[in-house]
């Protein structure tokens, strides 16, 4: 099974990386929205882990536009945030 994770703290992403490795996943990690957006789109994921607070475009704004482009892989949004905004 392959994820893609998005989080722009590189030692949290390298810990996810590391850790879903261990449990048999095969891992790619993005870094900011642009690019977890163009990733997502182009590759053959089973699941996305996306962060919301990205650099360059948010975890919603990714979201949206992998569905407005037909891209229907299960996204699990993750966050350091304590509310809806």
């Amino acid at each position: 099974m392959r994820l893609l994770v998005v989080e722009d703290d590189p030692g949290l992403g390298e810990t996810l990386r590391r850790g879903l490795t261990a449990e048999g996943f095969d891992v790619d990690v993005a870094t900011d929205g642009d690019q977890a957006y163009w990733r997502a789109s182009e590759g053959c994921y089973s699941a996305v882990l996306l962060d919301i607070m990205l650099p360059k475009r948010n975890g919603y704004e990714v979201c949206r536009d992998l569905r407005r482009a037909g891209v229907d892989t299960p996204v699990v949004m993750l966050t350091a945030k304590d509310g809806e905004y």
